[in-house]
């Protein structure tokens, strides 16, 4: 009988704790489970980076324009999330997907001039009404250019994944005036303009390692996960050790072992 106390114990407080993380986050769910590679810093899983087969929590935020920190402010104040400056979010892409990958700067137009906010003068970004130019960004240390002419009087975010930054290496997007790549969201398709704030969906925080490829296996098999060849070595060992420690603890005889010390203590 009392075993079945504390199971009913542990399953209500497992329900008041997924309860308010979702009153925290102002979403359902608070998390999703990242499907691709593209915000990987590496071939191999890393702590503290975004990758496939991770949870990533989800937080709902009000004013993204205000409480989004993009790459170009993160660089200026030295914030990062996620193994790189400024905030990940989620939004809806013009083409129905749902995106997880960094905010790079947000575009604006005031009096028909193009102005992104944070960016102060810096000496490594350069803003015209045709393209902006960020030198030496990210892990790869290239440097980044978006063309923003056709985007003219749209406001909006200008995205990127991690790792579409680093390893992306068409010619197409290569601009050898500048040897600066194109490969915002916008640039590669991913997308078709500038994130306004409507597609927001929340910014992304925290996360749980090798859990979600549970479902991303489940799934492939209806043919619903078309990256699993994108997931990152050491992965499957994670999740392998984890669902162990889990089983472990499940099969662990807690009264036996409570007996004996308690009559251990009796002696």
């Amino acid at each position: 009988m009392k075993s079945h106390k504390i199971e009913i114990i542990a399953v209500v407080l497992i329900i008041a704790a997924f309860a308010g993380l979702t009153l925290y986050c102002g979403i359902f769910p608070p998390l999703s489970v990242v499907e691709s590679e593209s915000m990987e810093h590496s071939s191999n899983w890393q702590l503290g980076v975004i990758n496939t087969g991770d949870i990533v929590f989800e937080k709902r935020v009000s004013d993204p324009v205000k409480k989004v920190v993009t790459y170009v402010q993160g660089r200026e104040m030295n914030y990062s999330t996620y193994g790189e400056y400024g905030n990940v979010i989620l939004y809806k892409s013009t083409y129905g997907l749902t995106v997880i990958h960094r905010a790079i700067l947000y575009l604006e137009w005031k009096n028909g001039t193009a102005y992104v906010p944070g960016e102060n003068k810096a000496h490594w970004m350069t803003v015209t009404n045709s393209y902006i130019l960020i030198h030496d960004l990210g892990f790869s240390g290239r440097n980044f250019i978006v063309y923003i002419s056709q985007y003219r009087n749209e406001s909006g975010f200008i995205t990127m994944g991690d790792h579409n930054f680093a390893y992306i290496n068409d010619s197409v997007y290569y601009n050898s005036t500048f040897n600066a790549w194109a490969l915002s969201d916008q640039s590669i398709g991913i997308d078709s303009g500038p994130v306004n704030q409507s597609r927001v969906i929340a910014v992304a925080f925290g996360q749980i390692p090798w859990l979600g490829l549970i479902k991303l296996n489940l799934m492939r098999i209806y043919g619903g996960w078309k990256y699993s060849n994108e997931v990152p070595h050491g992965a499957y060992e994670g999740l392998f050790s984890v669902l162990a420690v889990i089983v472990a603890l499940a099969l662990f005889p807690y009264r036996r072992v409570g007996r004996r010390i308690r009559s251990g203590k009796g002696k």
